[in-house]
């Protein structure tokens, strides 16, 4: 299944290259979590980098293909004995969307690497780097023909067990808003 991915998806990033995007923005994690059968939910606003590629497939419609590092760094239960925390995360991205002049909306499904770590003042640390998919929804707004302002949501269903409290991680979700630089590749004749 992952080599018949990436024989999919190397040719729509060769073919890809003449419009991408950089991107930099603010990030609110909020996670979900049970602490001794009590539900609770941590937040943190950090930032995120985002490289993707704009492919228009018609007139109106357009995918993007996307990588991006989110540091989150939620803490999710700190005592003086432990702490817990969903730390960052890398991503990879498809957004299927419908464009129509400055405005597009899209729908995403990707996967992330979540990294989180826990540990103890007696000097045990137990780190963890797992996979979770995510759906999203995204709305973007082309402010100049190079910088586009982005706001979205992303949802994980992400499950991590404290090996040194009683917290459980049971979901998170990301609002983004990020500010794209556009970059065109010219045309040589």
């Amino acid at each position: 299944m992952n080599k018949l991915l990436i024989l999919f998806i190397i040719p729509l990033f060769a073919w890809s290259q003449n419009n991408f995007y950089l991107g930099f923005g603010s990030i609110t994690t909020v996670a979900n979590l049970t602490q001794a059968e009590i539900s609770t939910q941590e937040e943190n606003i950090d930032f995120g980098l985002y490289y993707g590629n704009n492919i228009k497939l018609s007139q109106n419609f357009m995918t993007v293909l996307e990588v991006f590092y989110l540091n989150q760094k939620v803490v999710l239960n700190k005592t003086r004995l432990s702490k817990f925390e969903l730390h960052q995360n890398i991503g990879f991205g498809i957004k299927p969307g419908f464009y129509s002049g400055k405005h597009s909306v899209h729908f995403s499904t990707g996967i992330l690497g979540v990294y989180v770590f826990d540990q103890n003042n007696e000097g045990n640390q137990f780190d963890h780097f797992d996979e979770s998919y995510y759906v999203g929804l995204d709305y973007n707004y082309d402010l100049t023909n190079n910088i586009s302002c982005n706001f979205g949501i992303l949802l994980s269903d992400f499950n991590s067990i404290s090996h040194f409290s009683n917290s459980e991680l049971q979901d998170f979700a990301v609002l983004q808003f990020t500010l794209h630089y556009n970059i065109k590749k010219l045309d040589i004749d």
